[in-house]
């Protein structure tokens, strides 16, 4: 599987003087990309390549759920690998950092990564053009998972404060005004549940704690496991369509399993 963080790491380290190097080196990991049927790395390289020849700066690109259908993606992600070991190691390295203890930035890149790998188009408008939400995942057609995450919470933190309710509520914010008229579904993955009284949020949001969190994770890898019965050239739709049913990673699992109302503080 082609790891795009270097690649793109380097991007960002060439000046506008070095155009021809950017563009080049730009195709090259699309390229690759295309080569290992990855449609987010096309569309994550090709808007840096945008961003140096424009002058103009990063634009907002509007996430839109892959063309394929999402098995179709889960499969080819998962034949980039040549074999089940390294096809394991990738998932493992995944969900090592998919955790609650984990530096932030690493925890958000899993969740990028979980994305595709659950054959999903995600972002991190955050970190890319410092606004808007941590993770936000196009689920499907005009429906997306919007995520701000709080991994570095102490595990024994017993109230969400008003800054990180006013995160969300920004990110809420600017998913409604460059998605007018999409669903989403406002998700904080924080370790406690409770809003403090000084805190509050704009619209509905669901909580992931760690319990869930763990879950998740763990069907994630469970799923995964599967294939270590098939031969990984010639997965069928079918098979894969009824393992993500078995380990609760269909859309409506994701959706409604691993997040719950939160409360506010001193009530019950």
């Amino acid at each position: 599987m082609i790891d795009t963080k270097p690649i793109l790491h380097l991007v960002h380290q060439i000046t506008r003087n070095d155009l021809a190097c950017a563009a080049i080196l730009a195709l090259a990991g699309l390229r690759l990309a295309v080569n290992w049927r990855n449609q987010a790395v096309v569309d994550r390289l090709d808007a840096h390549l945008l961003q140096f020849l424009s002058g103009t700066g990063m634009q907002v690109q509007r996430m839109e759920p892959l063309a394929q259908k999402r098995v179709e993606n889960i499969i080819a992600w998962i034949q980039a690998f040549a074999s089940f070991e390294e096809l394991q190691l990738a998932v493992d390295e995944i969900l090592n950092n998919f955790q609650f203890g984990v530096d932030a930035d690493d925890f958000e890149d899993a969740v990028d990564r979980l994305a595709s790998a659950l054959g999903f188009q995600g972002q991190r408008p955050d970190k890319e053009w410092k606004e808007g939400p941590d993770n936000p995942w196009a689920l499907r057609a005009g429906e997306y998972l919007l995520m701000e995450c709080k991994s570095e919470v102490d595990l024994k933190r017993s109230e969400i404060n008003k800054t990180e309710t006013g995160q969300m509520n920004n990110a809420i914010a600017w998913f409604e005004r460059h998605y007018g008229g999409a669903k989403a579904k406002n998700v904080m993955i924080i370790p406690t549940k409770t809003v403090g009284h000084a805190a509050g949020f704009s619209a509905p949001v669901e909580i992931v704690r760690n319990a869930s969190l763990k879950k998740l994770s763990q069907n994630v890898e469970n799923f995964f496991r599967e294939f270590r019965q098939y031969d990984l050239a010639s997965l069928s739709e079918e098979k894969v369509s009824k393992l993500l049913k078995m380990h609760h990673l269909a859309i409506d699992n994701i959706l409604n399993e691993y997040s719950e109302e939160p409360k506010l503080l001193g009530t019950s």
